[in-house]
Order: C-alpha cells, then sequence, then structure tokens
C-alpha cells in the first residue's frame, strides 16, 4: 500500500503539516520551521515558524528572549524557544567531553568546531593529561583577544586546579577567517612561556574560523 503525503491540505495546521512531513521524509529532510512547530505545539504557525528558519545559524544561536517576542511569539512560546537555544549551545558546549584523547590539531578543532557560530570572540582552555587525554575545559574569556584580557594567570590558574600536565587553547574569529593576528601570535607566545616556567605545556593554540581552522603550532609560531 503507497503512502500518500497531503501536506497541501488547507484544512490542517501547520503543526499537522510538520508531524506529517517528518513521518513521512524524515529527520534528514526536514527543516528547522517544522522542527520548530513541534517545539511550539498547537500554537505553531508557518510565518512565525519560518521566520526564524530563514536566520542563519550564527543568528539563531544568538537571539535572545525579547528578539523572540518581537517576531510575534508569547512570552511564554520565547521562553520556551530560548530555552531550546540554550539547551542546543549546551550539547554543542560538551562536544569535548572528559576522556577525550586529543591526537592531532584536528580532534581539538572539530570538537571545538561549535564557536564559529558565536558573535563574540570565545576563548577556551583545554586541560589534558599525561596521555593527551581531556581532563577539563573552560571558557576563561570573552570578548576581542589581547594581552590585557587573556592574562596567563587565570589561564594556568584552571590548568593547575585540573591537574594539567598540558593544555591547549582555542578562540574563534567571528569574521570567519582563521587567519592569525599579531596579538593572536603574541598572546599565544606568551602563554607559552609562562607554560615553561610553571611546567605546563601550551601544546597548540587554535583559531577557529568558519568550518577551517588554524594551528599556530602547525604555522611554527610555536
Amino acid at each position: 500500500m503507497s503512502v500518500q503525503l497531503s501536506i497541501n491540505s488547507e484544512q490542517k495546521s501547520f503543526l499537522e503539516i510538520a508531524r506529517e512531513k517528518i513521518s513521512y521524509y524524515g529527520e534528514q529532510q526536514t527543516g528547522i520551521a517544522e522542527a520548530l512547530a513541534l517545539i511550539i505545539g498547537k500554537s505553531a504557525d508557518s510565518k512565525s515558524c519560518h521566520k526564524i528558519s530563514s536566520l542563519s545559524v550564527r543568528e539563531i544561536l544568538n537571539l535572545t528572549e525579547v528578539e523572540i517576542v518581537n517576531m510575534g511569539f508569547s512570552k511564554s512560546m520565547a521562553e520556551r524557544l530560548f530555552a531550546s537555544i540554550l539547551f542546543a549551545k549546551k550539547l554543542n558546549g560538551m562536544s569535548l567531553p572528559d576522556d577525550t584523547v586529543i591526537r592531532s590539531p584536528e580532534d581539538a578543532a572539530n570538537a571545538l568546531m561549535y564557536t564559529k557560530f558565536f558573535e563574540q570572540e570565545v576563548f577556551i582552555v583545554v586541560a589534558l593529561d599525561t596521555k593527551n587525554k581531556v581532563i577539563g575545559k573552560s571558557e576563561v574569556f570573552k570578548g576581542s583577544l589581547n594581552a590585557s584580557i587573556v592574562h596567563p594567570r587565570e589561564v594556568y590558574r584552571f590548568a593547575i586546579q585540573k591537574g594539567a600536565a598540558s593544555i591547549l587553547v582555542c578562540h574563534n574569529h567571528p569574521s570567519g577567517s582563521p587567519s592569525p593576528s599579531r596579538e593572536d601570535i603574541d598572546v599565544s607566545k606568551r602563554l607559552a612561556e609562562v607554560g615553561k616556567y610553571v611546567g605546563i605545556e601550551l601544546l597548540d593554540s587554535l583559531i577557529i574560523g568558519d568550518n577551517q581552522f588554524v594551528s599556530l603550532k602547525e604555522k611554527g609560531y610555536l
């Protein structure tokens, strides 16, 4: 018996259309608008859902509750959608869990590629044990990278607290280009020098761009 898809019926609500489309096509062919309809429930409407789905991934991840309300959603629904976005961001933040072994810059970069969606620069420290196994990760700074903001004291305080044998650091470039600036190089070299004194080696400093990255170690800066 063939399955008939009747998503064009005017009698159907957008939620019913979304459910039918997901059931028929599966998750791989389902759009963001239909996924939003399942989160919202009976009050889901095509116009509002498609308004959000028309945004870029970065724009969606950085939506505030107020902005969602201004797009036509009730306050309670905006809270639900904002919570869903926050949940997705938290899951992304867990993409480098403890016990992960870092064998190459690609391993770390792939796990931290979610930072490409951030509108601000975020500086991350990853603590490793003697076998390069992840034992902790922390976003220690936000904002433009410079020597006054990224202070070695905060970076190595986290590393010492975790009992790290070595660390690697990473930050994103919201512009999408991972090309290192003079400041990126200077800050990384400073961290490497301090690491020699405290006995915790800086293995690498990564810069995340739009689906690409640069390893300052591989570039010969460290």
